[in-house]
Protein backbone atom coordinates (compact mmCIF):
# COMPACT_ATOMS: atom_id res chain seq x y z
CA UNK A 1 0.00 0.00 0.00
CA UNK A 2 2.39 2.56 1.19
CA UNK A 3 4.55 1.75 -2.79
CA UNK A 4 1.42 2.68 -3.98
CA UNK A 5 0.80 5.92 -1.91
CA UNK A 6 4.76 6.67 -2.79
CA UNK A 7 4.04 5.86 -7.12
CA UNK A 8 1.35 7.94 -6.84
CA UNK A 9 2.85 10.82 -5.44
CA UNK A 10 5.99 10.34 -7.31
CA UNK A 11 3.80 10.39 -10.32
CA UNK A 12 1.69 13.97 -9.34
CA UNK A 13 5.13 15.01 -9.16
CA UNK A 14 6.12 14.31 -12.33
CA UNK A 15 3.21 15.97 -14.09
CA UNK A 16 3.65 18.93 -12.49
CA UNK A 17 6.80 19.19 -13.06
CA UNK A 18 5.96 18.70 -16.79
CA UNK A 19 3.14 21.30 -16.84
CA UNK A 20 5.37 23.87 -15.32
CA UNK A 21 8.20 23.14 -18.18
CA UNK A 22 5.47 23.32 -20.34
CA UNK A 23 4.62 26.77 -19.47
CA UNK A 24 8.12 27.33 -19.99
CA UNK A 25 8.01 26.37 -22.94
CA UNK A 26 4.98 28.22 -23.81
CA UNK A 27 6.38 31.44 -23.17
CA UNK A 28 9.59 31.23 -25.09
CA UNK A 29 7.71 29.60 -28.06
CA UNK A 30 5.32 32.04 -28.12
CA UNK A 31 7.40 34.88 -27.99
CA UNK A 32 9.62 33.88 -30.72
CA UNK A 33 6.73 32.29 -33.33
CA UNK A 34 4.85 35.76 -32.36
CA UNK A 35 8.32 37.38 -34.19
CA UNK A 36 8.18 34.61 -36.63
CA UNK A 37 5.03 35.40 -37.53
CA UNK A 38 4.91 39.16 -37.73
CA UNK A 39 8.24 38.69 -40.20
CA UNK A 40 6.27 36.70 -42.38
CA UNK A 41 3.65 38.90 -42.82
CA UNK A 42 5.82 41.93 -43.42
CA UNK A 43 8.53 39.71 -45.72
CA UNK A 44 4.89 39.13 -47.68
CA UNK A 45 3.28 41.93 -47.96
CA UNK A 46 6.41 43.98 -48.94
CA UNK A 47 7.51 40.95 -51.45
CA UNK A 48 3.90 41.64 -53.19
CA UNK A 49 4.69 44.98 -52.98
CA UNK A 50 7.45 44.68 -55.56
CA UNK A 51 6.37 41.55 -57.09
CA UNK A 52 7.28 42.45 -60.74
CA UNK A 53 11.02 42.91 -59.57
CA UNK A 54 11.46 40.31 -56.48
CA UNK A 55 9.80 37.38 -58.07
CA UNK A 56 13.40 37.18 -60.63
CA UNK A 57 15.79 36.62 -57.40
CA UNK A 58 13.59 33.14 -56.59
CA UNK A 59 16.29 31.04 -58.13
CA UNK A 60 19.35 32.53 -56.12
CA UNK A 61 17.22 32.30 -53.21
CA UNK A 62 16.79 28.88 -53.24
CA UNK A 63 20.51 28.18 -54.39
CA UNK A 64 21.60 30.23 -50.54
CA UNK A 65 18.67 27.69 -48.74
CA UNK A 66 19.98 24.89 -50.52
CA UNK A 67 23.75 25.90 -49.58
CA UNK A 68 22.61 26.73 -45.82
CA UNK A 69 21.23 23.03 -45.45
CA UNK A 70 23.64 21.64 -46.70
CA UNK A 71 27.06 23.37 -44.98
CA UNK A 72 24.83 23.37 -41.62
CA UNK A 73 21.84 20.68 -41.79
CA UNK A 74 24.09 17.92 -41.84
CA UNK A 75 21.97 16.71 -38.38
CA UNK A 76 18.52 16.78 -40.03
CA UNK A 77 16.12 19.96 -40.95
CA UNK A 78 12.18 19.62 -41.97
CA UNK A 79 8.92 17.95 -39.84
CA UNK A 80 10.08 14.39 -40.67
CA UNK A 81 13.24 15.48 -38.80
CA UNK A 82 11.33 16.67 -36.02
CA UNK A 83 9.06 13.61 -36.03
CA UNK A 84 11.94 11.16 -35.69
CA UNK A 85 13.67 13.66 -32.78
CA UNK A 86 10.10 13.36 -30.87
CA UNK A 87 9.96 9.62 -30.99
CA UNK A 88 13.71 8.67 -29.89
CA UNK A 89 14.60 8.16 -33.30
CA UNK A 90 17.34 10.85 -34.03
CA UNK A 91 19.58 12.66 -31.59
CA UNK A 92 17.79 16.08 -30.35
CA UNK A 93 16.50 18.72 -32.87
CA UNK A 94 19.41 21.33 -32.72
CA UNK A 95 18.34 25.11 -32.03
CA UNK A 96 20.50 26.43 -35.28
CA UNK A 97 17.59 24.69 -37.19
CA UNK A 98 15.15 27.08 -35.52
CA UNK A 99 17.72 30.09 -37.40
CA UNK A 100 17.50 28.29 -40.90
CA UNK A 101 13.40 28.38 -40.70
CA UNK A 102 13.66 32.02 -40.09
CA UNK A 103 16.07 32.57 -43.01
CA UNK A 104 14.67 30.56 -45.28
CA UNK A 105 10.87 30.74 -44.78
CA UNK A 106 11.39 34.77 -44.74
CA UNK A 107 13.14 35.12 -47.89
CA UNK A 108 10.83 32.38 -49.47
CA UNK A 109 8.40 34.86 -48.72
CA UNK A 110 9.88 38.10 -49.40
CA UNK A 111 10.89 36.46 -53.07
CA UNK A 112 7.67 35.59 -53.47
CA UNK A 113 7.23 32.01 -53.78
CA UNK A 114 3.98 29.55 -53.18
CA UNK A 115 4.79 27.93 -49.22
CA UNK A 116 3.32 27.89 -45.97
CA UNK A 117 4.50 29.00 -42.40
CA UNK A 118 3.42 26.01 -40.31
CA UNK A 119 6.32 23.63 -40.69
CA UNK A 120 8.63 26.77 -40.43
CA UNK A 121 6.84 27.74 -36.96
CA UNK A 122 6.46 24.09 -35.89
CA UNK A 123 10.34 23.33 -36.32
CA UNK A 124 11.16 26.58 -34.44
CA UNK A 125 9.03 25.38 -31.38
CA UNK A 126 10.05 21.62 -31.44
CA UNK A 127 14.19 23.30 -31.80
CA UNK A 128 13.21 25.08 -28.63
CA UNK A 129 11.52 22.42 -27.14
CA UNK A 130 14.67 20.07 -27.42
CA UNK A 131 16.51 23.13 -25.98
CA UNK A 132 14.92 23.41 -22.90
CA UNK A 133 14.46 19.37 -22.45
CA UNK A 134 18.34 18.62 -22.95
CA UNK A 135 18.82 20.81 -20.45
CA UNK A 136 15.90 19.11 -17.79
CA UNK A 137 17.83 15.87 -15.83
CA UNK A 138 14.68 13.85 -16.18
CA UNK A 139 14.38 10.69 -18.55
CA UNK A 140 12.50 11.55 -22.09
CA UNK A 141 12.10 15.06 -21.01
CA UNK A 142 13.56 16.50 -24.53
CA UNK A 143 11.14 14.02 -26.63
CA UNK A 144 8.53 15.32 -24.75
CA UNK A 145 9.64 19.19 -24.78
CA UNK A 146 9.94 18.48 -28.44
CA UNK A 147 5.92 17.88 -28.88
CA UNK A 148 5.27 20.24 -26.51
CA UNK A 149 7.05 22.56 -28.36
CA UNK A 150 5.36 21.91 -31.88
CA UNK A 151 2.39 22.14 -30.24
CA UNK A 152 3.29 25.84 -29.14
CA UNK A 153 4.49 26.46 -32.46
CA UNK A 154 1.43 25.41 -34.18
CA UNK A 155 -0.86 27.48 -31.21
CA UNK A 156 0.96 30.65 -31.56
CA UNK A 157 0.98 30.66 -35.22
CA UNK A 158 -3.11 30.41 -36.38
CA UNK A 159 -4.42 31.13 -32.79
CA UNK A 160 -5.94 27.67 -32.73
CA UNK A 161 -4.35 25.57 -29.01
CA UNK A 162 -7.01 23.05 -28.84
CA UNK A 163 -6.25 21.68 -32.77
CA UNK A 164 -2.60 22.65 -31.88
CA UNK A 165 -2.56 20.01 -29.04
CA UNK A 166 -4.32 17.52 -31.15
CA UNK A 167 -2.71 17.44 -34.31
CA UNK A 168 0.89 16.92 -32.43
CA UNK A 169 -0.34 13.96 -30.69
CA UNK A 170 -1.94 12.70 -33.58
CA UNK A 171 1.03 13.79 -36.08
CA UNK A 172 4.31 12.10 -33.91
CA UNK A 173 2.58 9.26 -32.03
CA UNK A 174 3.67 9.87 -28.73
CA UNK A 175 3.02 6.46 -27.77
CA UNK A 176 -0.07 5.88 -25.49
CA UNK A 177 -0.65 8.85 -24.87
CA UNK A 178 2.17 9.64 -22.49
CA UNK A 179 0.33 11.97 -19.93
CA UNK A 180 3.42 13.90 -19.74
CA UNK A 181 3.82 14.89 -23.21
CA UNK A 182 -0.12 15.71 -22.97
CA UNK A 183 0.29 17.20 -19.57
CA UNK A 184 3.08 19.64 -21.50
CA UNK A 185 1.72 20.16 -24.42
CA UNK A 186 -1.40 21.10 -23.10
CA UNK A 187 0.00 23.98 -21.09
CA UNK A 188 2.73 24.87 -23.58
CA UNK A 189 -0.12 25.19 -26.33
CA UNK A 190 -2.53 27.63 -24.39
CA UNK A 191 0.29 29.66 -23.24
CA UNK A 192 2.03 30.17 -26.93
CA UNK A 193 -1.53 31.19 -28.26
CA UNK A 194 -1.71 34.09 -25.38
CA UNK A 195 2.02 35.22 -25.61
CA UNK A 196 1.70 35.26 -29.23
CA UNK A 197 -1.24 37.64 -29.44
CA UNK A 198 0.71 39.87 -26.78
CA UNK A 199 3.20 39.96 -29.32
CA UNK A 200 0.76 41.28 -31.54
CA UNK A 201 0.32 38.37 -33.86
CA UNK A 202 -3.13 38.60 -34.99
CA UNK A 203 -5.58 35.98 -35.68
CA UNK A 204 -8.62 36.29 -38.37
CA UNK A 205 -11.37 35.42 -37.31
CA UNK A 206 -14.38 35.03 -40.32
CA UNK A 207 -17.85 35.86 -39.64
CA UNK A 208 -19.54 33.08 -41.48
CA UNK A 209 -23.26 32.92 -42.55
CA UNK A 210 -25.57 30.94 -44.36
CA UNK A 211 -25.29 27.77 -41.83
CA UNK A 212 -28.16 25.34 -42.76
CA UNK A 213 -29.41 23.95 -39.09
CA UNK A 214 -28.44 20.14 -38.89
CA UNK A 215 -30.84 17.30 -40.52
CA UNK A 216 -31.06 13.86 -42.10
CA UNK A 217 -31.69 15.50 -45.33
CA UNK A 218 -27.86 17.18 -45.78
CA UNK A 219 -26.32 14.13 -44.26
CA UNK A 220 -25.78 12.82 -48.11
CA UNK A 221 -24.77 16.77 -49.26
CA UNK A 222 -22.22 16.35 -46.69
CA UNK A 223 -20.94 12.85 -47.03
CA UNK A 224 -20.36 13.47 -50.79
CA UNK A 225 -18.12 16.44 -50.53
CA UNK A 226 -16.27 14.54 -47.66
CA UNK A 227 -15.00 12.21 -50.37
CA UNK A 228 -14.04 15.00 -52.96
CA UNK A 229 -12.23 16.55 -49.89
CA UNK A 230 -10.09 13.37 -48.66
CA UNK A 231 -9.26 12.41 -52.28
CA UNK A 232 -8.04 16.40 -52.81
CA UNK A 233 -5.55 15.63 -49.57
CA UNK A 234 -4.54 11.90 -50.68
CA UNK A 235 -3.82 14.16 -54.57
CA UNK A 236 -1.39 16.39 -52.69
CA UNK A 237 0.25 13.35 -50.78
CA UNK A 238 0.86 11.91 -54.55
CA UNK A 239 1.75 15.14 -55.88
CA UNK A 240 4.06 16.75 -53.42
CA UNK A 241 6.17 12.77 -53.08
CA UNK A 242 5.88 12.18 -56.79
CA UNK A 243 7.25 16.29 -57.06
CA UNK A 244 10.37 15.20 -55.13
CA UNK A 245 11.09 11.95 -56.99
CA UNK A 246 11.17 13.33 -60.05
CA UNK A 247 13.03 16.76 -59.99
CA UNK A 248 15.45 14.40 -57.91
CA UNK A 249 15.88 11.73 -60.71
CA UNK A 250 15.53 14.28 -63.42
CA UNK A 251 18.43 16.69 -62.15
CA UNK A 252 20.54 15.04 -59.48
CA UNK A 253 23.02 18.34 -58.56
CA UNK A 254 20.51 19.85 -55.86
CA UNK A 255 21.63 23.22 -56.69
CA UNK A 256 21.18 23.17 -60.73
CA UNK A 257 17.56 21.72 -59.30
CA UNK A 258 16.62 24.38 -57.54
CA UNK A 259 18.01 26.92 -59.95
CA UNK A 260 16.23 25.38 -62.60
CA UNK A 261 12.84 25.53 -60.44
CA UNK A 262 13.14 28.82 -59.29
CA UNK A 263 13.65 30.04 -62.72
CA UNK A 264 10.27 27.90 -63.74
CA UNK A 265 8.50 28.84 -60.73
CA UNK A 266 9.42 32.30 -61.35
CA UNK A 267 7.89 32.60 -64.88
CA UNK A 268 4.97 30.74 -63.75
CA UNK A 269 4.18 33.15 -60.82
CA UNK A 270 4.66 36.43 -63.11
CA UNK A 271 2.31 35.04 -65.87
CA UNK A 272 -0.66 34.01 -63.10
CA UNK A 273 0.54 38.12 -61.72
CA UNK A 274 1.13 36.45 -57.99
CA UNK A 275 -2.39 35.02 -57.14
CA UNK A 276 -1.04 31.90 -56.10
CA UNK A 277 2.36 33.68 -54.27
CA UNK A 278 2.80 33.26 -50.55
CA UNK A 279 0.69 31.52 -48.28
CA UNK A 280 -2.39 31.60 -50.41
CA UNK A 281 -4.51 33.81 -47.61
CA UNK A 282 -5.91 35.86 -50.58
CA UNK A 283 -7.56 32.77 -52.41
CA UNK A 284 -9.00 31.76 -48.33
CA UNK A 285 -10.46 35.19 -48.21
CA UNK A 286 -11.67 35.20 -51.64
CA UNK A 287 -13.46 31.43 -51.07
CA UNK A 288 -14.97 32.69 -47.49
CA UNK A 289 -16.08 36.03 -48.67
CA UNK A 290 -17.96 34.77 -52.21
CA UNK A 291 -15.64 36.34 -54.38
CA UNK A 292 -14.17 34.46 -57.45
CA UNK A 293 -12.83 31.89 -57.29
CA UNK A 294 -11.67 29.84 -60.15
CA UNK A 295 -12.71 25.92 -60.75
CA UNK A 296 -9.02 25.10 -60.76
CA UNK A 297 -7.58 27.85 -58.25
CA UNK A 298 -7.43 24.77 -55.92
CA UNK A 299 -4.97 22.42 -57.93
CA UNK A 300 -2.35 25.27 -59.17
CA UNK A 301 -2.03 26.51 -55.84
CA UNK A 302 -1.12 22.62 -54.83
CA UNK A 303 1.11 22.41 -57.98
CA UNK A 304 2.58 25.46 -57.03
CA UNK A 305 3.31 24.41 -53.29
CA UNK A 306 4.73 20.76 -54.03
CA UNK A 307 6.97 21.97 -56.83
CA UNK A 308 8.85 24.66 -54.23
CA UNK A 309 9.38 22.36 -51.41
CA UNK A 310 9.89 19.53 -53.29
CA UNK A 311 13.04 21.49 -54.89
CA UNK A 312 14.71 22.88 -51.45
CA UNK A 313 12.68 25.82 -50.51
CA UNK A 314 11.71 26.12 -46.61
CA UNK A 315 8.22 26.83 -45.54
CA UNK A 316 5.03 24.69 -45.23
CA UNK A 317 2.29 23.11 -46.36
CA UNK A 318 -0.85 23.80 -43.79
CA UNK A 319 -2.14 27.00 -45.05
CA UNK A 320 -1.59 25.99 -48.65
CA UNK A 321 -4.36 22.91 -47.64
CA UNK A 322 -6.40 25.28 -46.00
CA UNK A 323 -6.80 27.91 -49.39
CA UNK A 324 -7.00 24.59 -51.55
CA UNK A 325 -10.18 23.07 -49.04
CA UNK A 326 -11.69 26.77 -49.28
CA UNK A 327 -11.48 27.14 -53.00
CA UNK A 328 -12.47 23.47 -53.60
CA UNK A 329 -15.42 23.91 -51.30
CA UNK A 330 -16.62 26.99 -52.86
CA UNK A 331 -16.84 26.04 -56.10
CA UNK A 332 -18.57 22.14 -55.35
CA UNK A 333 -20.90 23.81 -52.87
CA UNK A 334 -23.91 24.72 -55.18
CA UNK A 335 -23.33 21.14 -57.05
CA UNK A 336 -23.72 19.63 -53.13
CA UNK A 337 -26.49 22.07 -52.40
CA UNK A 338 -24.62 23.37 -49.62
CA UNK A 339 -23.57 27.61 -49.93
CA UNK A 340 -19.90 28.02 -51.07
CA UNK A 341 -19.35 30.17 -47.73
CA UNK A 342 -19.90 26.52 -45.55
CA UNK A 343 -18.55 24.18 -48.18
CA UNK A 344 -15.34 26.87 -48.08
CA UNK A 345 -15.80 26.48 -43.93
CA UNK A 346 -15.51 22.52 -44.35
CA UNK A 347 -13.01 22.01 -47.39
CA UNK A 348 -10.55 24.37 -45.43
CA UNK A 349 -10.70 22.28 -42.63
CA UNK A 350 -11.02 18.76 -44.08
CA UNK A 351 -8.54 18.77 -46.76
CA UNK A 352 -6.02 19.54 -43.66
CA UNK A 353 -7.33 17.11 -42.34
CA UNK A 354 -6.92 14.31 -45.36
CA UNK A 355 -3.75 15.63 -46.12
CA UNK A 356 -1.88 15.10 -42.58
CA UNK A 357 -4.28 11.85 -42.27
CA UNK A 358 -5.42 13.30 -38.81
CA UNK A 359 -8.94 13.46 -37.98
CA UNK A 360 -9.86 15.04 -34.80
CA UNK A 361 -7.39 17.84 -35.14
CA UNK A 362 -9.44 19.49 -38.51
CA UNK A 363 -12.84 19.14 -36.42
CA UNK A 364 -11.49 21.05 -33.55
CA UNK A 365 -9.98 23.67 -36.32
CA UNK A 366 -13.01 24.05 -37.51
CA UNK A 367 -14.78 24.95 -34.61
CA UNK A 368 -12.07 27.33 -33.09
CA UNK A 369 -11.83 29.34 -36.65
CA UNK A 370 -15.36 29.52 -37.74
CA UNK A 371 -17.49 28.62 -34.18
CA UNK A 372 -18.84 25.80 -32.62
CA UNK A 373 -22.33 25.73 -34.48
CA UNK A 374 -20.11 23.64 -37.09
CA UNK A 375 -19.18 20.52 -34.93
CA UNK A 376 -21.92 18.47 -36.39
CA UNK A 377 -21.12 19.07 -39.78
CA UNK A 378 -17.14 19.55 -39.52
CA UNK A 379 -17.32 16.34 -37.50
CA UNK A 380 -19.28 14.05 -40.45
CA UNK A 381 -17.07 15.46 -43.25
CA UNK A 382 -13.79 15.60 -42.00
CA UNK A 383 -14.56 11.67 -40.79
CA UNK A 384 -15.53 10.96 -44.45
CA UNK A 385 -12.32 12.75 -45.71
CA UNK A 386 -10.36 10.85 -43.34
CA UNK A 387 -11.27 7.85 -44.73
CA UNK A 388 -10.83 8.58 -48.43
CA UNK A 389 -7.36 9.30 -48.03
CA UNK A 390 -6.79 5.47 -47.60
CA UNK A 391 -3.96 5.86 -45.01
CA UNK A 392 -1.73 8.95 -46.52
CA UNK A 393 0.15 11.38 -45.25
CA UNK A 394 2.21 14.78 -46.64
CA UNK A 395 4.61 13.85 -43.22
CA UNK A 396 6.31 10.57 -42.96
CA UNK A 397 4.37 9.37 -40.11
CA UNK A 398 4.85 5.76 -37.87
CA UNK A 399 1.82 4.59 -36.89
CA UNK A 400 1.66 2.32 -33.64
CA UNK A 401 -0.63 -0.66 -35.11
CA UNK A 402 -0.59 -3.50 -31.87
CA UNK A 403 -3.95 -3.46 -30.34
CA UNK A 404 -4.43 -4.01 -26.83
CA UNK A 405 -4.70 -7.85 -27.29
CA UNK A 406 -1.50 -8.16 -28.96
CA UNK A 407 -0.03 -6.68 -26.25
CA UNK A 408 -1.45 -8.59 -23.54
CA UNK A 409 -0.45 -11.32 -25.25
CA UNK A 410 3.36 -10.18 -25.37
CA UNK A 411 2.98 -9.35 -21.95
CA UNK A 412 1.82 -12.69 -20.42
CA UNK A 413 5.02 -14.15 -22.96
CA UNK A 414 7.12 -12.30 -21.63
CA UNK A 415 6.14 -13.39 -17.91
CA UNK A 416 5.85 -16.52 -19.07
CA UNK A 417 9.05 -17.26 -20.17
CA UNK A 418 10.71 -16.26 -16.79
CA UNK A 419 8.99 -18.99 -14.84
CA UNK A 420 11.04 -22.20 -15.00
CA UNK A 421 9.89 -24.71 -16.86
CA UNK A 422 8.18 -27.88 -15.74
CA UNK A 423 10.34 -31.06 -15.71
CA UNK A 424 9.26 -33.80 -17.67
Amino acid sequence: MQGKKTEFLSSVGETAVYAMLGLAVGLAVGAVVGIFGKGVEFFTDFGIAHFDLYVWFLPAVGILTVAMGKLWGKDGIGMAAAFRASRGEEEGFPLRNALFQFAGTWSAHLFCASVGREGAAIQIGAAIGNGIGRTIPMRGADRNLIVAGMAAGFSALFGTPVCALVFVLEVTVVGGIRLRALTASAVSSFTAYFVAGLCGLSHSEPVIGNIPSFSLSIIPSLFAIGVCFGLTGLLFCVIRKSAGLFFRSAIKNPYVRVAAAGILLSCLLWLTSGRYSGLGTNLIEAALTGEKVYAFDWLVKILFTAVTLSVGFLGGEVTTFFAAGACLGAVLGNTFGLSPELAACLGYAAVFGAATNTLFAPIFLCCEIFGGDLIVHATIVCIVAYLFNFGHSVYNQTRIREDIVTRVVRRIGTKSSDLPLKKQ
